[in-house]
């Protein structure tokens, strides 16, 4: 059952790698397809064929047999001497004749077109011979001659010439007692046979598309890019936090482009919104166990998507009611005050240095949940200071106010800042992007983090395209209604209150004046 099993799931792959790369066969065949049709009409040049079949017969036998045995010998005689009549024809007196034949009559331009002419008057015999198909028909005495040449007129004179001159030449050979007759001349035929249009371009596509499949196994055969959970799952025995689906922001007119877009984008789509919320459940999940509910994020390589990714899982951490604090400790290359559009000055490298200065670097973001702390200024040794004793002292003061703590750190294969800084956090998580990140980069990241020591709490799968389970996400079509709505009992109150101010205004309106 188990070989079974692999063997399909083999196939699948096979298949979902087909199926992925479906654009690239299609290209290549459309391509294949033209290349051969532009070759067929343009470079090769075209053929046209006569043919003519000739009798072989045996005059002196035909006339002196009158029993059916002997008859019979006669024909196996003439069997046996078609093929002896073919070789008298190919032979190289003959092809030299009719070359010369072929030349007085049609000059040497015109035969140039078709043969090479040499010593202006003789045409190559080799190449005469080629174009010239003798063939005897089973079980029969008809010999089927077939001529294919460039031009329609010679193709016709070299059969003819055969149908005129064939008795000659086997006479001399073999002797008066055979010879082969004809019984129509050749027809001309200005319909090329080759290149056939059709059955060349269905070639040209289907080559093509053996060629694009070859192409897509060799590359996908030197590809050891993460295509799938299960391979980091099954291959680093780590848990998978989990997976964000790729999107495509739509900027519109008078927008700000940004090249980090977070939950803030009005474009995000809700399946990605989803998937930051499945994120923050396995992270409070996770980080039920420990004390410390500080987690760093990095990634085995720059450019995965791990600064956004720290960003989003503070920022679904605050939605659900948390206090939170994103710091940013890539003193490097920091980019959080860019996604949240604040200032970069006095952050995390001034409060290393200064430890007084802590309180004042943190800052507000438009969430009232959560806070920031840039990178700050830039320093000649952010290794030394995120390893440093100070860091220590800034995330156990940091934990007496926040109820999580995110620190976007460098990728690990960089730097040794993302290893130093999880030996002071409850764990890692490390960020891959999907088709992007490659097995050997993560292998050098995970041999890093053992040295370390360091705890591994799981990966986050980036950018997952094509992934038929992000389409069955249903967006809600529910309209949430606005706070300052009332409900139907209260507005059954509001109206009861309302009659019954317009009774006592009535009744005091209709009592006696005193």
């Amino acid at each position: 059952m188990r070989n079974d099993e692999r063997n399909v799931i083999n196939f699948k792959e096979i298949f979902s790698l087909i199926f992925r790369r479906l654009w690239l066969i299609i290209l290549f065949a459309i391509v294949g397809g033209i290349i051969a049709f532009s070759v067929s009409k343009y470079i090769i040049k075209p053929k046209y064929e006569s043919h003519l079949n000739l009798y072989v017969q045996n005059a002196a036998s035909a006339a002196s047999s009158s029993t059916s045995g002997e008859a019979r010998g006669d024909v196996n005689n003439l069997k046996q001497l078609t093929n002896t009549y073919i070789e008298v024809l190919n032979d190289d007196l003959v092809m030299q004749e009719m070359g010369k034949e072929l030349v007085i009559r049609f000059g040497e331009d015109k035969i140039k077109t078709c043969f090479t002419v040499e010593d202006h008057q003789n045409v190559s015999a080799d190449e005469l011979r080629n174009s010239i198909f003798i063939e005897s028909v089973p079980d029969t005495l008809v010999m089927k001659l077939k001529v294919i040449t460039g031009d329609p007129e010679v193709s016709v004179a070299i059969c003819n010439y055969f149908a005129v001159y064939s008795d000659i030449y086997l006479q001399k050979a073999i002797g008066d007692g055979c010879k082969a007759q004809y019984m129509t001349w050749a027809k001309y035929n200005d319909v090329p046979v080759s290149p056939n249009k059709v059955k060349n371009t269905a070639l040209g596509a289907f080559s093509a598309i053996l060629l694009a499949l070859l192409l897509i196994f060799i590359m996908d055969f030197f590809d050891d890019s993460v295509k799938e959970v299960s391979t980091l799952s099954n291959r680093y025995d780590k848990a998978i936090i989990g997976e964000v689906g790729h999107f495509k922001t739509k900027m519109r007119s008078g927008d700000k482009k940004s090249r980090f877009v977070s939950l803030f984008d009005k474009y995000v789509p809700f399946t990605v919104i989803e998937n930051y919320k499945a994120i923050r459940t396995s992270i409070i999940y996770t980080l039920s166990s420990y004390d410390k509910k500080v987690i760093s994020v990095s990634s085995a390589e720059p450019f995965e998507g791990k600064s956004i990714t720290a960003a989003n899982i503070a920022i679904t951490l605050a939605q659900g009611g948390n206090k939170v604090l994103l710091v940013d400790a890539d003193l490097r290359n920091p980019v959080q005050h860019e996604i949240f559009r604040t200032s970069e000055k006095n952050g995390l490298a001034n409060a290393l240095t200064d430890i007084s200065w802590l309180d004042k670097c943190i800052k507000k973001t438009f969430m009232d949940k959560l806070d920031i702390l840039t990178a700050g200024d830039a320093v000649s040794n952010p290794s030394e200071l995120v390893a440093s004793e100070n860091m220590d002292k800034i995330i156990e003061k940091l934990e007496e106010k926040y109820s999580y703590i995110i620190i976007d750190t460098p990728a690990v294969n960089f730097f040794t800042d993302a290893v130093e800084i999880s030996k002071k956090v409850s764990g890692m998580i490390m960020v891959v992007r999907y088709n992007d990140t490659s097995s050997v980069d993560i292998d050098a990241a995970m041999s890093r983090i053992e040295f370390f020591e360091a705890n591994m709490l799981g990966f986050v799968l980036n950018d997952v395209k094509k992934n038929k389970k992000y389409n069955k996400f249903i967006e809600p079509t529910r309209n949430v209604a606005p706070i300052n709505k009332k409900t139907d009992a209260q507005m059954m109150n509001k109206n009861r209150q309302n009659n019954s101010n317009k009774n006592r205004t009535s009744n005091s309106n209709n009592r006696p004046k005193r």
